[in-house]
């Protein structure tokens, strides 16, 4: 995956809702529920809504990764195992960020499919 940039004005707001959304799925204590991975749908949410507004999702970079990302994850058994795959997919991706900026753009890239597997959780 080559490396993404958000647009500037809205990269740092990102950074902070992506460090506000591991601190409240409690990212740094090991294994996950969907229960701790549901307490960050709020914030990104906010994420969602930032990040599309500035067209980025439709970018000629990032669009064909999401559309890729979505056929993949649609492939699991259950929805719970879509979400910790894409969850996991997502933070071995942003590990190998060369940038800060790259990193950001990263999580910001994998927030819709998130959301699309919570709001499934949902119904």
């Amino acid at each position: 995956m080559s490396e993404l940039r958000l647009e500037e004005n809205i990269d740092p707001q990102v950074q902070n809702l992506m460090i506000d959304t591991f601190e409240l799925v409690g990212a740094n204590k090991g294994n996950l529920t969907v229960v701790d991975l549901l307490k960050g749908e709020a914030t990104l949410e906010k994420v969602f809504f930032m990040v599309k507004e500035s067209g980025f999702y439709e970018t000629n970079d990032a669009l064909p990764l999401l559309k890729a990302l979505n056929i993949e994850f649609s492939e699991n058994n259950t929805t719970e195992d879509a979400l910790y795959k894409s969850w996991s997919t997502m933070v071995a991706t942003m590990n190998k960020a060369t940038s800060q900026e790259d990193f950001n753009a990263k999580f910001a890239l994998f927030v819709p499919l998130l959301l699309k597997k919570m709001k499934e959780l949902d119904s």
